[in-house]
């Protein structure tokens, strides 16, 4: 029992009690460059005063469709939305950074 409270005062005095930890929702789907993928995983590294809590990370070759499949499609999609952006991948990436307070 001692080595359990030593342990969790040790982690108090870290700031690893939840109340001190904010949490901010990632949650990316969309067409990227090579350049703004690096960027993008570049940024979910773990530091002191930051962690990066990964949930999926999915990669796919961003394929061109055929004049036959763009005619079907109904014009629904904005000008933002990820059929209509320009990128060398799909990249999907779900999680949260916890960031220390």
């Amino acid at each position: 029992m001692v080595r359990v409270n030593h342990f969790i005062n040790r982690a108090r005095s870290l700031g690893l009690e939840r109340d001190r930890w904010a949490w901010y929702d990632v949650n990316i789907e969309q067409p990227v460059s090579f350049q703004e993928a690096e960027k993008i995983l570049m940024q979910t590294t773990n530091t002191s005063s930051y962690y990066f809590k990964p949930v999926t990370l999915h990669v796919t070759k961003k394929v061109e469709s055929d004049k036959k499949a763009e005619t079907k499609k109904p014009p629904s999609t904005s000008a933002d939305s990820p059929e209509t952006k320009k990128g060398d991948i799909l990249l999907k990436l779900r999680g949260a950074f916890l960031v220390k307070q």
